[in-house]
């Protein structure tokens, strides 16, 4: 579970085309330059020094672009931590989707806190 990688490169290495475009939109390669939409979450506000891998992993969600996601973490989940979920909304804020929701959830039970 450590090795899970959702970057563009990585998927890439896997031979999966995540790159399909709908209604013959063009790619649009996100950059760690480009501005991030505000968060929905005063919590959690766009990074100032985005990591290096970003904007693979923005590529990588292109096509989740139009689609309204609410990302959720979980203070105390170890498994897939807060900032690994921060960057997944990070993420598919730089692929061009303006609607996503992030959200820290408190609770002393990790990734169960869901339930």
């Amino acid at each position: 579970m450590d090795l899970f990688d959702m970057t563009l490169p990585a998927l890439k290495a896997l031979n999966l085309n995540p790159t399909i475009l709908d209604h013959a939109e063009q790619p649009r390669t996100p950059t760690a330059t480009q501005p991030h939409k505000t968060s929905h979450s005063k919590s959690h506000p766009p990074p100032v020094n985005p990591p290096p891998h970003l904007p693979d992993l923005a590529a990588a969600m292109k096509r989740l672009s139009h689609i309204p996601t609410l990302v959720l973490g979980v203070q105390s989940d170890v498994l897939f931590t807060v900032e690994q979920q921060r960057e997944v909304a990070d993420a598919l804020r730089m692929a061009g989707n303006e609607h996503v929701s992030y959200y820290e959830l408190g609770g002393v039970w990790g990734h169960d806190t869901f339930l």
